[in-house]
């Protein structure tokens, strides 16, 4: 079953291609010997991410609440963009092209344009609250 965050309605099935994000599609992301798994949703975002797939990112500390880092290119705007996030939320930043791990809340809506929610880290995320920037790898798990 895909996550559905907050504005998102009942999520299609992806087609079966290389760049789709079947059910229950998930991917590791890895920091250090640490390493989280998030399940995807379906949407041309998530798609168009999956297709960018091994990537080592140098994320950022923004806010003490998400690690941020640029993605190599930009995501499909063809998907629902929400002002709210939720910890563990592994989203995209439209405006930047940034890929984004919440893992703390601080009660503050996100600034227009919003995020693209790709998918949610079910447990674990705390393992980003650490200062400063970090790499990390985010691979699709088969």
């Amino acid at each position: 079953m895909f996550y559905a965050s907050p504005g998102f309605g009942t999520m299609a099935q992806a087609q079966s291609t290389n760049s789709a994000a079947p059910e229950s599609q998930q991917i590791l992301i890895r920091m250090g010997d640490e390493t989280v798994t998030a399940t995807l949703i379906d949407s041309e975002a998530t798609r168009d991410f999956v297709a960018m797939l091994p990537l080592s990112i140098r994320v950022n500390d923004h806010m003490r609440r998400e690690k941020t880092g640029d993605l190599p290119g930009p995501l499909s705007e063809n998907t629902e963009r929400v002002r709210t996030y939720k910890i563990g939320d592994v989203a995209y930043w439209p405006p930047t092209e940034h890929f984004v791990i919440y893992y703390e809340h601080d009660g503050l809506s996100l600034p227009s344009p919003g995020i693209v929610v790709l998918g949610k880290i079910a447990s674990g995320v705390e393992m980003f609250d650490v200062p400063g920037s970090v790499d990390v790898t985010v691979e699709l798990i088969d």
